[in-house]
């Protein structure tokens, strides 16, 4: 199927560029000063790497929130590595309350989006794992609505095929449980197939179909991963920085800039904020 009609990009209509973790020019490692920092450097988003786990104590989060005001930047997160929802009983009822603290927590330092890898098949069919991910993301979006939290919580499109969270999977849990959106990580897409979505044709596609399925307003407020990367006959092996890497990053922010996408736009490469700079710029000039 052919994408529609590209749509003539408004004025100003743009995502926000910005960095996984906080900038390596950051004057300390914390996250206040990574947003001071990103904002000096004329970034205007912040994802907030938790992978390692979620630890902060409130007044902390307070103070991010505080930070992140002042300067106008504006925060998402990503959830633990070791989230699974589709794993035994225990791993999963442990992901899902991971889940639960971590939406609390982002909400509470003022993001509005967090991202998180689904889980590992390891050797169940693909309906079972898919069922059991619908009910573990049913459960952590009714827990936040009780909470009174509201934050979009997005499963992420992952890199490999031994992982749940393909481009349709993720697409899926989004059509059936509200609150969920996608992340949609363009390298991991790239890496999953063996590097053959790489051009523009193609991620004009994806993003048609995130459209009809999800509505105009899921491009609108898309949350966005990029980073070079390696791949093997496994998928994804790691992330590279982008100009090291054969995936065609400037295709793909050309094809998000003729369908008018908004929201924000992470660079997981290791370069960080040269990287997340360079691609707003490679934005600007496309």
């Amino acid at each position: 199927m052919n994408p529609t009609p590209l749509r003539r990009p408004s004025a100003g209509a743009r995502p926000r560029f910005g960095t996984s973790g906080i900038p390596r020019s950051s004057a300390r490692p914390a996250t206040e000063d990574g947003i001071r920092r990103a904002a000096e450097l004329g970034l205007t988003c912040l994802e907030m790497a938790w992978g390692n786990g979620v630890r902060m104590k409130p007044e902390t989060a307070d103070r991010i929130a505080r930070v992140a005001a002042e300067t106008g930047l504006e925060l998402t997160a990503h959830a633990p590595y070791y989230v699974n929802l589709c794993g035994s009983r225990e791993t999963t009822a442990r992901s899902v309350q991971r889940l639960i603290d971590t939406g609390v927590l982002a909400a509470r330092c003022g993001a509005r989006s967090f991202c998180f890898h689904p889980g590992f098949l390891g050797g169940q069919d693909f309906h079972h794992a898919r069922v059991r991910v619908w009910r573990a993301l049913t459960e952590v979006t009714r827990a936040l609505r009780e909470r009174g939290v509201t934050i979009d919580v997005r499963p992420e499109l992952t890199g490999k095929p031994s992982q749940i969270g393909a481009f349709d999977e993720t697409l899926m849990w989004c059509e059936m449980i509200p609150g969920v959106r996608p992340c949609i990580d363009f390298s991991h897409h790239y890496a999953r197939l063996q590097g053959g979505p790489n051009r523009f044709d193609d991620f004009a596609a994806m993003l048609e179909t995130i459209e009809r399925r999800l509505g105009p307003e899921a491009l609108e407020r898309l949350h966005v991963h990029i980073a070079g990367i390696e791949f093997g006959p496994r998928g994804e092996r790691r992330h590279l920085p982008l100009r090291e890497s054969p995936f065609r990053y400037d295709e793909l922010l050309r094809a998000l800039k003729s369908r008018n996408v908004r929201g924000w736009v992470v660079c997981e490469s290791p370069a960080l904020e040269d990287d997340a700079m360079h691609l707003l710029e490679t934005w600007e000039a496309a």
